[in-house]
């Protein structure tokens, strides 16, 4: 196995992947900025989420392959978990397993067969955030005739911090404190 280093431009696709769900997110975020002190300071209230979406896009296959090779991407995320708030903290814990399946122009196809992350985001009144993730996710690529012809291996971990000033729940310029990120792809 080689490794091999990500296109211009793939990191980036990579990473908005990696992202722990919008949803989950926005939704912290905003039960988060209308928080007032609960009655009790050891009230909890804790919501589960469990959800499924779908992206089609066209995209290389993440510095495995040619990069100017580009292949139409399907891929489904489901993702549960739950949302603990206690006072004016939030916690989000969850799991989004993926099944990405890509079609290239010469017939070859590449299906997941390990594919999840594990993330965790803490939330504190009124900006801090606190966010960790754990990515496994084991490709398979496969010649025109179905036989097995490679694979594609991506392992991360980040832990960032930040100041979420604009509270759209992700990173943005000036926000980030802290950022710390293992990444290792892998190429048979």
């Amino acid at each position: 196995m080689t490794r091999t280093p990500l296109a211009p431009g793939a990191r980036a696709q990579v990473l908005r992947r990696l992202a722990p769900p919008a949803a989950a997110l926005a939704a912290a975020a905003g039960l988060l900025a209308g928080a007032s002190a609960p009655a009790h300071a050891e009230q909890v209230v804790v919501d589960h989420f469990d959800e499924t979406h779908t992206e089609t896009y066209d995209a290389p296959l993440e510095g495995c392959l040619p990069a100017g090779l580009v292949g139409s991407v399907t891929l489904t995320e489901h993702s549960v978990g739950k949302v603990v708030r206690a006072g004016r903290a939030l916690v989000v814990t969850g799991l989004a397993k993926v099944d990405f399946r890509m079609t290239l122009p010469d017939g070859r196809t590449v299906r997941s067969n390990v594919d999840h992350d594990r993330f965790n985001v803490v939330l504190t009144a009124p900006h801090h955030t606190v966010e960790s993730t754990d990515t496994l996710d084991e490709r398979t690529v496969y010649a025109a005739d179905g036989t097995p012809a490679g694979t594609l291996t991506i392992k991360e971990r980040r832990r960032i911090v930040y100041e979420d000033a604009d509270l759209d729940g992700m990173p943005g310029p000036g926000e980030v404190t802290v950022d710390h990120s293992g990444f290792r792809l892998t190429c048979g």
